[in-house]
């Protein structure tokens, strides 16, 4: 991953007439505080997109995502901002996936046939594949009403320092691995995103099961 700059953004300014008058000067420095709070509101309201997919489930995503389909061929979900290096996809498998891989290549004392166990085998392959100092503990949770597990951590991919935020949640009868990722001195900067984008993960198909 190559670090693309922004350019800077002119800011609006706004000057008035030195003849009007104190009481028109004033009333038109409240009409235009008004205006700005109006136009910031109005703006956080557009901050994030949400997703749907089919009729599984929903995430959102900060309004200047694009859609793609090159960062992983498996991902039901795939999203990202080029300019800031910020990028997510969603993997959902369904549960007894997890248990045939287990029994086929003899896994059972490894892994057990559960969310703590997919989430453990995920981690498993991205530890072997990159360099990681120590993968961290999970925190457990819920996202979306359902339980979670969750990890965040630093690590070289390809020679680049990467920022990786993974969620793996067990729904009504699929397990979700949510992937969100940033070049690692950019983890203060998009922290707070990665943890909206995560943490706005619902499943939405939640029938009864068959």
């Amino acid at each position: 991953m190559t670090k693309l700059l922004l350019p800077h953004n002119k800011l609006l300014t706004y000057t008035s007439d030195i003849m009007n008058t104190l009481y028109y000067g004033s009333k038109l420095k409240i009409l235009l505080l008004l205006f700005t709070l109006l136009l910031l509101t109005s703006c956080g309201d557009k901050d994030f997109q949400t997703i749907h997919v089919e009729h599984r489930y929903k995430l959102d995503v900060p309004a200047n995502f694009k859609k793609v389909k090159d960062l992983n061929k498996e991902a039901s979900l795939q999203y990202q901002n080029a300019l800031d290096e910020l990028y997510v996809i969603v993997i959902d498998e369904p549960k007894d996936v997890l248990a045939q891989a287990i029994n086929d290549n003899g896994l059972q004392d490894r892994y057990t046939d559960d969310l703590k166990g997919y989430s453990k085998l995920i981690t498993d392959g991205m530890e072997s594949s990159i360099a990681v100092q120590k993968m961290p503990p999970f925190k457990e949770l819920t996202i979306g009403g359902d339980k979670a597990r969750e990890l965040s951590f630093e690590g070289i991919s390809s020679g680049t320092g990467v920022y990786w935020k993974l969620a793996f949640i067990e729904g009504r009868d699929h397990y979700y691995q949510i992937m969100v990722w940033t070049l690692a001195e950019s983890r203060k900067k998009h922290e707070k995103k990665m943890n909206t984008i995560v943490n706005s993960f619902i499943e939405t198909d939640k029938g009864i099961k068959r």
